[in-house]
């Protein structure tokens, strides 16, 4: 953030600003919801605006603070913000400066999309050939692992550890079941490479199920789908139904022993897209005990617009299954946390809007560490 003396982020000018302008209109745009807290005769309403941001927000510093969903280095999707990082030091730099202690680093693992003309929506546009993605994720886990810099937590205990240490830290997960090419051993492939999220579909029907934006081929989960969660809850990773059909959504909350989340959505009750997820499918996923992420889209919406997501969410289904997944460098433009710099905005807007520092600190991070020591800690 900028200081009080006007001095911008020279790291933050070398990733596309020309001047501090954009930045200071930006953070000041999105600061509207919490000009209430700010006002007073000492300072000017800018520079108290900026400040409240970095003390309210300050909550993160004391808790663990995770992302449910971002993309890096070579895991930076097509819609990767054309003006931001995407390389892996920048993006942990990002992480440092906006005191996000870990975020889920996801491979897009059905490369096989194109924009459809008429919908505008991600398209399968040709089968894949046997091996072909079980080899491109092999190589996207290779390219990121080359990266000296990036710490990797592998257990609710170690992502702790990294934060004692103020290293920011990726947990490894799939956006898309894709790899498993319907073969079970796939999945303590890559679990044994390091994956501990898994998120079955994205937007590819594959062998484990339909997908939000097609319509239905399987109407349920399949059996392999049911092996692959069975198996997932064996080992100790995280169940994802992002992207995953309400049929499919539904035989995961079936056949899962543990918690199971949806890392990045909104409630349909607040738009219309097919990614949104109905009042009773929010609902299910709660009463397995589960976490649902808002998304910070910004498509016709505004940030207040996403944190009023968050009070409708919460409103439904309680402050213990809600989280955060900003979808980093896979949103492009249309996101109102274009870097994690930004993510401390979410806090500060949260605290100024009532809520408590424990209710803040259960949504930024603590709901996903429950939910990462249950399975963890009862895998088998």
């Amino acid at each position: 953030m900028e200081e009080e003396s006007g001095v911008v982020d020279q790291r933050v000018d070398s990733c596309g600003w020309s001047n501090p302008v954009p930045r200071r209109t930006f953070v000041l745009s999105v600061l509207g919801v919490i000009a209430s807290a700010c006002s007073g005769p000492t300072m000017s309403a800018s520079a108290k605006r900026e400040r409240a941001l970095v003390d309210e927000a300050a909550v993160l510093s004391q808790r663990i603070s995770v992302d449910l969903i971002a993309h890096a280095g070579p895991l930076a999707g097509t819609a990767a913000h054309p003006k931001y990082s995407r390389d892996v030091s920048g993006v942990l730099l990002d992480m440092r400066d906006g005191k996000v202690d870990a975020a889920v680093f996801s491979t897009i693992t059905d490369r096989l999309l194109r924009l459809a003309p008429t919908s505008g929506r991600s398209r399968q546009y040709r089968d894949p050939v046997p091996g072909e993605l079980v080899r491109y994720a092999e190589s996207q886990l290779g390219e990121l692992l080359k990266d000296g810099n990036l710490a990797i937590a592998l257990s609710p205990s170690e992502l702790i550890a990294y934060k004692k240490k103020e290293v920011p830290c990726a947990v490894l997960g799939f956006e898309g079941a894709d790899p498993l090419e319907g073969n079970l051993s796939h999945v303590r492939r890559f679990y044994d490479r390091g994956l501990r999220v898994l998120q079955l579909l994205h937007f590819r029907i594959n062998e484990l199920g339909d997908v939000q934006t097609e319509p239905a081929r399987h109407g349920r989960l399949t059996p392999f789908g049911r092996d692959v969660v069975r198996q997932m809850n064996r080992l100790g990773m995280i169940v994802d139904i992002a992207h995953a059909h309400s049929e499919t959504a539904r035989g995961v909350l079936v056949e899962s022993r543990h918690p199971i989340i949806d890392s990045h959505t909104r409630p349909a009750a607040r738009g219309t897209s097919p990614r949104f997820r109905s009042d009773d499918e929010l609902r299910a996923i709660a009463r397995k005990g589960g976490l649902v992420g808002m998304v910070p889209s910004t498509r016709g919406k505004t940030f207040d617009d996403f944190l009023g997501d968050l009070d409708y969410v919460k409103s439904i289904i309680g402050i213990d299954h809600v989280g955060i997944g900003t979808d980093l460098n896979g949103m492009g433009v249309e996101t109102a946390v274009p870097t994690h710099k930004e993510f401390a905005l979410i806090p500060a807007g949260l605290l100024a809007r009532g809520y408590t520092e424990s209710d803040v600190a259960k949504i930024v991070g603590g709901n996903f560490m429950r939910i990462f020591r249950e399975v963890t800690e009862n895998r088998g």
